[in-house]
């Protein structure tokens, strides 16, 4: 198929991810200069997740965000879409953590398959037949908007406060999410955003700085106004999107990698006592 030249660039990136997929799955022939065992596919799997995978969901939900509100059916569509990032960034961030079946990477392999053809077949085409030719443009030039001022890693405590700070005024303004923070809770920011900042400075440097109790501050908030998988994706989105937009890097990354953490072992920890049987 014929691919408009403002999508060209994330297609042939999914070249590399189909390749990352097929080394995943365990009925295809090994690829000659590819790792064959199981503990070597899940390694490389988990390098090029960071190195490649990543970036392309950060550059493809910029392409995302422009084009959203042509219609609503591309707008559902994008709202799967994201959620399969997430899903999928999850999936790819375990495997450092233990020793990973190859039934668990044939899985990931397939899923990741599977949600390239969904854009390369559905999403792209939809994009390419909702969208207005000036649109299609200015996605095009997304791709070349590089100002030539690289950004800087996260490094201490005032890149932390910018971070913390941004990410909470675009919670603020969010339609899902920010009536827990203004109405159920009615967070006193002044207390708040200081707690986060050492927070985050913990997360990131170790610095034994953070004695809170975030579960069950959480655990509270599920029972007073019920949490849903919905707003944690919701917070991840909009804290992705904060670290992208201010800084790359190391600790940009790790950022990254402890706000999918803390979102899916949140989840794990809160929607299993809801499901859990009593007496």
């Amino acid at each position: 198929m014929k691919r408009h030249e403002a999508l060209k660039p994330l297609s042939r990136e999914h070249h590399g991810a189909l390749l990352l997929a097929q080394v995943l799955r365990n009925d295809v022939p090994d690829y000659k200069g590819m790792p064959t065992l199981v503990a070597d596919k899940a390694a490389y799997a988990l390098e090029t997740f960071r190195n490649t995978l990543q970036p392309h969901f950060y550059k493809e939900e910029q392409v995302l965000a422009k084009v959203k509100n042509c219609n609503t059916e591309l707008d559902m569509l994008i709202d799967e879409i994201i959620k399969e990032h997430i899903e999928l960034s999850t999936s790819f961030l375990s495997l450092a953590q233990a020793t990973v079946p190859e039934k668990v990477l044939h899985e990931l392999g397939e899923k990741l398959i599977t949600h390239i053809r969904k854009e390369e077949r559905v999403l792209f085409p939809l994009i390419e037949t909702s969208c207005s030719d000036k649109l299609l443009s200015d996605i095009k030039g997304l791709h070349n908007s590089n100002d030539g001022k690289p950004k800087n890693d996260i490094s201490g405590m005032k890149d932390i406060t910018r971070m913390v700070d941004l990410f909470y005024e675009k919670v603020k303004a969010d339609g899902l999410i920010s009536h827990f923070f203004t109405e159920v809770v009615k967070v006193n920011w002044e207390k708040h955003l200081p707690v986060m900042y050492r927070f985050w400075d913990n997360a990131l440097f170790f610095t034994g700085v953070y004695e809170g109790k975030p579960l069950e501050i959480h655990h509270h908030l599920h029972q007073m106004s019920g949490l849903t998988e919905a707003h944690f994706q919701r917070w991840l989105k909009l804290f992705t999107e904060t670290v992208d937009e201010l800084f790359e890097g190391e600790k940009a990354l790790l950022a990254k990698e402890r706000a999918i953490s803390i979102s899916t072992v949140m989840q794990m920890k809160l929607f299993k006592k809801d499901i859990e049987p009593t007496g």
